[in-house]
């Protein structure tokens, strides 16, 4: 009998910790419906209007047997996005999105504006410093993502990227609460062997704060026109705890993690080292010089994921921590 609850408990255990990493439909590519993968997005579709109503589809993503797990992934390239009778074609990224889109309702003026967009920023190259309108109205291309309950620390897939010259992928993730972003993050990533899978993710701040959605984008590009094909496989949702993550080889203490109203600096020695407080945008909140013990306040910091970098004989280290309240 004993045996019996102890193989019911390491079961259960199983299952939620099997939970806690991935509540992704069809995470792994497996189930696919009129070619097309169940609960994902490879393509956009709608309507734009102007002095008629132009309906628009463009599909990017087909589903592949060179997988990294299971049978399955799903093969993205560039295609062309055409507007019927006004004669303007743009050969965008591949664009994968998590969730089932129904269609988008978008005023030609906004297309027009995204289209600007990639081409002058080279894509997501200038995601920060592009305009918000655009950014808006590329929102409004995109699936409103899946239900979530707690902000996941990162986000991954498995991708096999075979790329034109240097060309890179983009993944996007973003935390939704009652509709507003409560958290967010990007990156770009290149592969060292475009005939094998590697792993990519992406953090989040605010990690395990309650939401409501999660948004994941994934393009096959940063250019426009590109030829770049790219396998995914494999995403995941992952809920590790909370912690201090070392880049380099700091050993002394940084703590509590998560934070309050006060964050230690507790160094293994006497040396003199320089230490600054940045939020993950790298906008300097707080700095110093100092040989011993620090004591950081941090009331006014809004609850969120920090950097504190420590640089100590010719040696920098950054390390995450979370403040909350």
């Amino acid at each position: 009998m004993k045996k019996i609850l102890t193989s019911v408990v390491v079961s259960l255990l199983f299952l939620c910790t099997m939970q806690a990493q991935n509540n992704i439909l069809n995470s792994d590519f497996e189930l696919w419906s009129y070619g097309k993968p169940v609960g994902w997005t490879v393509g956009l579709h709608g309507t734009i209007t102007s002095f008629v109503n132009l309906p628009v589809e463009v599909n990017f993503g087909t589903q592949s047997s060179e997988a990294h797990g299971g049978s399955s992934a799903v093969k993205l390239m560039s295609a062309d996005f055409t507007i019927p009778y006004v004669g303007y074609s743009l050969n965008l990224p591949g664009i994968l999105q998590v969730g089932e889109s129904e269609g988008f309702t978008i005023p030609l003026e906004d297309i027009m504006n995204i289209a600007n967009m990639f081409q002058d920023t080279t894509g997501f190259g200038g995601l920060d410093s592009t305009d918000m309108s655009s950014l808006s109205s590329l929102t409004r291309l995109l699936s409103n993502g899946v239900p979530c309950t707690q902000v996941p620390a990162s986000v991954t897939a498995w991708v096999k990227y075979q790329p034109q010259e240097n060309d890179q992928l983009i993944m996007l993730a973003v935390a939704k609460k009652e509709g507003m972003p409560i958290s967010y993050n990007y990156g770009s990533f290149q592969t060292d062997d475009p005939n094998a899978y590697q792993k990519i993710g992406i953090d989040l701040d605010m990690p395990n704060a309650e939401c409501d959605s999660i948004m994941i984008v994934i393009l096959s590009s940063l250019q426009l026109g590109s030829s770049s094909v790219l396998y995914v496989d494999d995403v995941s949702l992952e809920y590790s705890g909370v912690g201090i993550s070392d880049m380099e080889s700091y050993t002394g203490k940084i703590y509590p993690n998560p934070a309050g109203d006060r964050l230690f600096i507790q160094p293994e020695n006497e040396e003199v080292y320089e230490w600054t407080l940045t939020d993950l945008k790298g906008k300097l909140l707080q700095s110093g010089k100092a040989s011993g013990g620090v004591s950081i306040d941090t009331k006014t910091c809004v609850p969120g994921m920090y950097l504190i970098q420590i640089r100590e004989q010719g040696e920098t280290s950054t390390h995450k921590v979370m403040i909350t309240r």
